[in-house]
């Protein structure tokens, strides 16, 4: 017999709460306290840092294991006309390498699609799949493809592909091919949280580790040589001063967190 837990609510807003706290078991106020591996999901060899470099290290320092997945070769990303393709992206793999291990990173998924030309197709969603069910992370971490005005399509697809691919990484039809091979659908995630997003609703404060973040953000110097670098320090101070400011700190990284099934056809997904 399946018993009714909404029998005696009368409101909308104690179905709610009551939906979030019983039913989901969501902790908004400390959403990766259970967390022993995550996920993190970036268009671009530099993405994850620039993004959440504070907090990968506030989680590599709790004994949480941080794994990238890299969705291009970052072929695309420089002004040099002297400099290929094929030699920028094996600079900026070593420079991933690097900037990773000064937070605590240790292993890096290459999914070696072109940079400016990620695919929106079945085809990315299967390798994330894939990985997804061989990890088995407890969260994951993507860009927020909501972002207004964001010009880029690789950051754009990447978040739709990361959200996507968890929901049908679940499903043991879909690259069922896993199966056999050994892989269990994905069952094990608790969250998704969105980074570059401009509705945060969680915000960790990074404000002792933001000249670590900056060292590490800096080890890609294929991207930020010096004349850059002038523009794109203060870009990325005021941006982390943007989140602080919210939770009345000096520097901070923004989240969108929000349970699984908040992603699909759920009218009030903007209230957490």
């Amino acid at each position: 017999m399946v018993v009714n837990m909404f029998e005696d609510i009368d409101t909308f807003e104690e179905a709610f709460n009551k939906l979030l706290r019983e039913v989901l078991e969501f902790d908004l106020q400390n959403p990766f306290k259970d967390a022993k591996k995550v996920l993190c999901i970036e268009p671009h060899p530099d993405d994850c840092v620039i993004g959440m470099g504070g907090t990968i290290k506030k989680l590599s320092d709790m004994g949480v294991e941080v794994i990238y997945v890299c969705m291009t070769d970052g072929y695309m990303g420089t002004t040099d006309e002297s400099l290929s393709g094929h030699e920028l992206a094996a600079i900026r793999r070593k420079e991933e390498e690097e900037s990773a291990r000064l937070l605590g990173v240790k292993k890096i998924y290459w999914l070696n699609y072109r940079d400016t030309e990620l695919p929106y197709s079945r085809e990315v969603r299967k390798d994330l799949t894939k990985i997804l069910r061989k990890e088995q992370p407890d969260g994951v971490f993507a860009p927020d493809p909501w972002l207004p005005y964001e010009s880029h399509p690789d950051h754009r697809r990447t978040g739709f592909l990361a959200i996507e691919s968890v929901a049908f990484s679940q499903l043991p039809n879909f690259s069922n091919t896993d199966l056999d091979i050994g892989l269990n659908p994905y069952n094990s995630g608790s969250f998704i949280a969105l980074y570059y997003t401009h509705k945060p609703n969680y915000i960790v404060d990074i404000t002792d580790l933001m000249e670590l973040k900056l060292k590490a953000i800096r080890v890609h110097r294929s991207q930020f040589p010096d004349d850059i670098w002038e523009k794109w320090e203060p870009f990325l101070r005021t941006i982390a001063m943007f989140y602080g400011e919210k939770i009345g700190v000096r520097y901070g990284e923004g989240f969108r967190i929000m349970p699984g099934l908040f992603y699909h056809i759920t009218p009030f997904t903007d209230l957490i």
